[in-house]
Parts: structure tokens; C-alpha cells; sequence
């Protein structure tokens, strides 16, 4: 016991440390940066759709020829919903907490207190992630798939133009060897990039101005034609073009350089799927362009409780206790849904 007891007495704790796997919103915050609480159930965007109309020839004798208006459309979507509810350990605050002394120099109150600040950051960020995930779904396939606990499987699909999902199969793939030329480059990462950018102006009259890579479409893409001479040469490069070829990954995406028009990134990320399996939040292997002209908005419908007077909170806090035996519950509601106001603004390819 006395042994013990000196072990006890003689401990301090050195450090804390901390969660370096918390969420980060770079895809959202990127292409989804507007934002929109809503008091109803259902979001509503409106869409002006333009044609690339003639004005039509007639003679200066006749009457004019009638011309259709412009039209516009409104899409209705129904956000998904969320509740994260937890019952901590009723014992944690008579027990130390994560940062405190050893022995102990908080009081019961200000560990509860404490406890409950940081469950309620864990589900922000859980509520986060899944805001990112929401956006790299969306960008990945135009559609996002919901799926929950009395909530039936349902596709939200924003009506994407399907020639803007693409898969390359066979001689088409990134680093096809048989496709190098001479100097043992790949002439298709180029020439793919200027295809697409015209296949999304076509569609969508939008311009691209960002590239998002993984890291095997990042490595594929620097043994692109062209490409090399952007990495050795940058200052002899009057394109403008510069692309740091050096090993850099951060949390979510990091600015790699310049090529014509676009901003490179290459990104990480990953996010615990239901069956517990950690999975790429963009699969390698994929190419993601995009940029402003996509106008996508975080929007947040309304929360369904009378506790927070039914109005419309990105995130909605609450709390309460169960008197016997004495436990507090947290809960944290969302209503949540990423909405892509020019859905054809933007294209994802798997190229390798």
C-alpha cells in the first residue's frame, strides 16, 4: 500500500494529447461555401435555366416571332436528419478527466460541466464529417444515398448529367504504358483535363478552376506530357504553370501548384463507415473538378423539437436528466443536406 501510495503521490501528468483525427470541412467549405437555415422541413433551390438561344430572323414586315421565356426552375429536396444522443457515465465527474492533475483538482461540478463541453464537440465534429462526406458524395456522383435507423433508403439525386461521371477503362486509363511517347510520358492527363473542362462548359457554362487529386491520380498526372516541364523548370515556364513535386500531404487537401487555369490539390481524408471499416473519402485513383461557378450551399432544415421551437440550427444542442438512477443525456440535431446550385458545374473521373 505504501508503495502505492508514493507511486500515487509522486505522478503529474506530462501531457495531453489530442485527437489529431477530428473532422475538417475542406471539400465542403471549398464548393459548398454558402449557407442556408431553413423553417421547413423540405430546401427549395431556384435555378435559372439558360439556353444558348438565336435571336430569331424575321422580315421587318411581318410580326414579331413569339419567343419563350426564359425558364426557371425550383427543385424541392428534403434534407436528411440527424440525432446523436449519448448517456455519459454518470461517474465521470467523480473521476478524473482527460488533462487533469493526477490526484485530482477539479470539482465534481467542473468535470460534469467540462464532460459535457467536449461530448458536444465530439458531435460537431462527427456532424462535420459528415457534412464532407455529404460533399464528396456529391461531387463523386451527383447524388447522395441516405440510409438510417427508420429512415428508408433513399437516393437524393440533383440530376447530374451522367457524361460527367466517368470511369476510363483499358488503353484509356491513366499510365497505360503502351500510351507513352518518346520521352516516356503520358500524354493523357493533359489532354483528359482541356477535354472535361470543355465538356462541363458545354454542359453547364461553367468554368473549372480546381483540380482535386488522390494520390495515385497526383502521381499519375506529375508523368503527364508536358507536366515535367512545370516541375523542372517553373521560372522558364511563361504559362504560368508551377507544381511542387515534393512529398506534401496535410489533413484534407493541400495546394500542389498551378496548371493553366486550375489550382491543384491533393487530398486526404477518410471517415468510419457503418459496418466500422475506415474508408477513403474520395477512393484513389479519382480526379475531381470543380469551382465558384458550382454556387453549392451548406443548407439546414428544420430541427423537430419543441424544446428548441422548431426553428432551423445547423446544429441544435440538447440536454436533460433522468432522475432515477440520476443520468444526464446529451443529444446534438441536425438536418443537413449539400446542394450543388449548378449541378453540372463540375465532373469526377476515375482514371486509374
Amino acid at each position: 500500500m505504501a508503495a502505492d501510495s508514493i507511486s500515487y503521490d509522486t505522478a503529474k501528468l506530462i501531457a495531453v494529447i489530442p485527437n489529431l483525427k477530428k473532422a475538417q470541412k475542406w471539400l465542403a467549405n471549398t464548393f459548398f461555401n454558402g449557407m442556408i437555415e431553413f423553417d421547413t422541413e423540405e430546401v427549395a433551390i431556384d435555378t435559372d435555366v439558360g439556353k444558348r438561344r438565336l435571336a430569331p430572323f424575321v422580315s421587318p414586315l411581318v410580326e414579331g416571332r413569339m419567343v419563350e421565356a426564359r425558364r426557371v426552375q425550383t427543385d424541392k429536396f428534403k434534407p436528411a436528419y440527424v440525432k446523436d444522443k449519448r448517456a455519459p457515465d454518470l461517474r465521470r465527474p467523480v473521476r478524473r478527466m482527460i488533462g487533469e492533475r493526477i490526484g485530482g483538482e477539479l470539482t465534481p461540478r467542473q468535470r460534469a460541466l467540462a464532460n459535457l463541453q467536449f461530448e458536444m464537440e465530439d458531435q460537431i465534429d462527427m456532424i462535420d464529417r459528415r457534412l464532407e462526406w455529404m460533399a464528396s458524395t456529391v461531387l463523386q456522383a451527383g447524388t447522395i444515398t441516405i440510409a438510417g435507423e427508420g429512415f428508408p433508403t433513399t437516393i437524393i439525386d440533383f440530376g447530374r448529367d451522367p457524361a460527367l461521371t466517368l470511369a476510363l477503362t483499358g488503353s484509356n486509363v491513366w499510365g497505360y504504358a503502351s500510351n507513352f511517347d518518346a520521352s516516356g510520358h503520358d500524354p493523357l492527363p493533359p489532354a483528359n483535363l482541356d477535354t472535361w473542362q470543355a465538356l462541363v462548359l458545354k454542359k453547364s457554362g461553367a468554368v473549372m478552376t480546381d483540380i482535386v487529386f488522390t494520390n495515385k491520380s497526383w502521381n499519375l498526372f506529375k508523368n503527364g506530357s508536358g507536366v515535367q516541364a512545370a516541375i523542372n523548370y517553373p521560372s522558364l515556364n511563361p504559362s504560368g504553370n508551377i507544381i511542387n513535386p515534393g512529398a506534401q500531404i496535410q489533413r484534407g487537401a493541400v495546394l500542389k501548384g498551378y496548371w493553366g487555369q486550375y489550382r491543384l490539390w491533393l487530398y486526404n481524408d477518410w471517415y468510419v463507415d457503418v459496418n466500422d471499416v475506415e474508408q477513403p473519402m474520395i477512393p484513389d485513383g479519382y480526379v475531381i473538378m470543380c469551382g465558384p461557378d458550382i454556387m453549392g450551399t451548406q443548407s439546414f432544415g428544420v430541427i423537430l423539437d419543441e424544446d428548441v421551437g422548431y426553428g432551423p440550427m445547423a446544429y441544435a444542442p440538447k440536454t436533460w436528466v433522468i432522475p432515477d438512477p440520476s443520468q444526464r443525456l446529451i443529444m446534438m440535431q441536425s438536418a443537413p443536406l449539400l446542394i450543388p446550385g449548378r449541378v453540372n458545374a463540375m465532373l469526377a473521373a476515375k482514371v486509374a
